[in-house]
């Protein structure tokens, strides 16, 4: 799992992860706290992506298509975000559909009469197989947009989403951020309205969660890099203290594209980052 963020102001894009990625194996999962989920789209460009979810397409990885896109964008010039979005979909979405994991998960969906283990692969292959990518920076116009791309097994080809502008959204592992920031999640949310103490409506709870809110206006460039870096820092200490599987963690790393300046690294994990951990 990851904590991936987004953040969108009339100064630019600020986008974050953390570094840590989940291995699964029959004795369990191993966590590996090195991994990159931030990458520039080329080299000098005003585009940048991150992502969380499925790490890897087997033998294709992320960096590869990125770098792909890149190269693209070199020899064709993009003529808006959303053209550099549907771009990276058309790269994304053949690997995706021939990678292992995704050929079995279709060949168990439409399998009648699953035994009771296939059933289990089939539920975990559902959850596992969700990738998401956040897409962002700014073309001509100056004007910072981000959109999301999700590949889910369960539907086609993703059409990119744009995010409002003046936005922010976090994937991944949001629930520490909306347990601060509202003052409970999705799961207090759902444990509340199955209670049956709770006699209003689903949206009335909701709405008593966003009135506790802790919002804050439109921040400068800089405290939105100092909030990114809040989020991620904040999940990552929070599950390493808690009960639960550590799938956050490891060095944030942040990128800024402001609308004067192209891409660059705010916080960027040096290449012996791993051998340094070790000692």
């Amino acid at each position: 799992m990851t904590i991936a963020v987004c953040y969108l102001s009339p100064e630019g894009v600020v986008l974050g992860a953390d570094s840590t990625t989940t291995h699964g194996s029959q004795e369990g999962n191993h966590y590996f706290n090195h991994a990159q989920k931030v990458f520039e789209v080329g080299e000098g460009t005003a585009f940048g992506v991150v992502t969380w979810g499925l790490a890897g397409l087997g033998t294709c990885s992320y960096r590869t298509l990125i770098a792909l896109l890149g190269d693209d964008l070199a020899s064709n010039p993009a003529t808006s975000v959303g053209d550099v979005a549907l771009r990276f979909v058309d790269l994304l979405w053949p690997q995706y559909e021939n990678f292992s994991g995704y050929q079995r998960f279709k060949d168990l969906d439409v399998k009648s009469g699953r035994t009771p283990d296939e059933d289990v692969e089939h539920t975990q292959l559902k959850a596992d197989l969700v990738a998401g990518f956040c897409l962002a920076g700014h073309s001509g116009d100056r004007i910072a947009k981000a959109y999301e791309i999700l590949l889910d097994p369960l539907q086609g080809k993703p059409r990119p989403q744009e995010l409002p502008p003046l936005t922010h959204k976090w994937w991944g592992v949001p629930n520490i951020l909306q347990r601060m920031i509202f003052g409970g999640d999705i799961n207090l949310h759902a444990s509340i309205m199955s209670s049956g103490k709770w006699t209003g409506t689903d949206q009335e709870l909701w709405q008593i969660f966003k009135d506790q809110a802790f919002s804050h206006n439109v921040l400068p460039i800089r405290e939105a890099i100092d909030f990114v870096h809040t989020c991620i820092r904040s999940t990552g200490k929070a599950m390493r203290y808690s009960q639960f599987a550590q799938v956050c963690g490891g060095p944030p790393e942040i990128a800024v594209i402001t609308t004067d300046r192209k891409f660059r690294w705010v916080r960027h994990k040096s290449w012996d980052t791993a051998i340094e951990d070790g000692g």
